[in-house]
């Protein structure tokens, strides 16, 4: 197996580095390491010039995340696909776990677990509602077991995905057009076309919090994020599909109600109702003749629900949660 590494790259100087040296550090090494740099103006090309070992670096001037990866991925030689965010790190055993595990497991699709990590690197506490629940590695995993897992205790660790090469040729690589989440929208493609594996071992650190990473812009990722759910649903969704996008499609509307304007508001609701009950579709005809009450009661339930979560009103954080 050659797995070809491909970090897309904007102003990351601060971070691009230590990726780089983790990839390089790995008990398995890869066969190639690609950065895509895309219309930096910091210093992060010239870290990765100096940086130690055989890196490829591209540059292209698409300011767009997914394209970028798909210029990486065009490029590579390898048979496998390893993804690496230029603001995250790989432990050691990455490549060599998933190496392990697909071999195994006969799959085209693996993510593992990973550590949360500051901006120091230091390890950060994982809310429990984003631990995985899986108890070993699985493999042979379907859409409806990912799914389940979302709903239960999972976080999508973009940095610790691999594919096939090929694979993902076939799926169209990733989409342009999801300015945000196009990540799950090929992991979606991807996992609704053949098994994937999972590896609980940690082999990975996701930096959260980053000053102007994509996540951030939490109104717009609600929105792909809907947009992703909605246009892969497939010909014969399951009932944990189901289940799942109602409660997504219940939640993008309360906040967009909150705290979006007009405009966006409209977006998600137009792919939000399709997939409510008739009882929560009237009910959001009703509080959309009366916004202003209907946002302060919904403001209102999101702060008693944080007040809940983090233990009593000393610990409460009002705005800070996601419905």
């Amino acid at each position: 197996m050659q797995f070809s590494v491909v970090i897309p790259c904007h102003n990351a100087e601060r971070w691009i580095g230590a990726a780089v040296a983790s990839v390089h550090a790995q008990t398995f090494p890869a066969h190639e390491i690609i950065v895509v740099d895309d219309s930096s103006t910091d210093g992060s090309a010239g870290i990765v010039r100096a940086s130690s070992g055989a890196t490829r670096l591209l540059s292209c001037s698409a300011r767009n995340a997914a394209a970028a990866r798909n210029i990486g991925i065009h490029a590579a030689t390898g048979d496998w696909i390893a993804l690496l965010d230029a603001d995250d790190v790989w432990y050691p055993n990455h490549l060599a776990r998933a190496r392990e595990l697909l071999q195994k497991s006969g799959d085209r699709t693996y993510m593992s677990n990973h550590h949360w990590i500051g901006l120091q690197s230091e390890r950060l506490a994982i809310p429990d509602e984003h631990h995985c629940k899986l108890p070993a590695p699985a493999h042979s995993l379907d859409v409806e077991d990912f799914f389940h897992l979302a709903s239960n205790g999972f976080h999508f660790g973009h940095s610790t995905v691999v594919y096939n090469r090929n694979a993902v040729l076939d799926a169209g690589l990733f989409d342009p057009s999801q300015k945000r989440r196009h990540d799950t929208d090929l992991w979606l493609r991807m996992i609704s076309g053949g098994g994937w594996t999972y590896d609980t071992a940690f082999t990975a650190g996701y930096r959260e919090n980053t000053p102007n990473s994509i996540s951030r812009a939490e109104l717009e990722c609600d929105y792909f994020y809907l947009r992703t759910l909605t246009r892969n649903l497939g010909a014969t969704p399951g009932p944990a599909q189901l289940r799942y996008l109602a409660r997504q499609c219940r939640r993008a509307l309360g906040i967009s109600m909150t705290c979006g304007d007009a405009e966006h508001y409209s977006r998600v609701r137009d792919l939000a109702m399709p997939h409510l009950s008739w009882k929560l579709r009237v009910s959001y005809g009703i509080a959309e003749r009366a916004p202003h009450l209907a946002a302060s009661m919904l403001k209102a339930k999101r702060y008693m629900s944080q007040r809940m979560s983090s233990g009593g009103p000393d610990n409460a954080m009002p705005g800070a949660g996601h419905g």
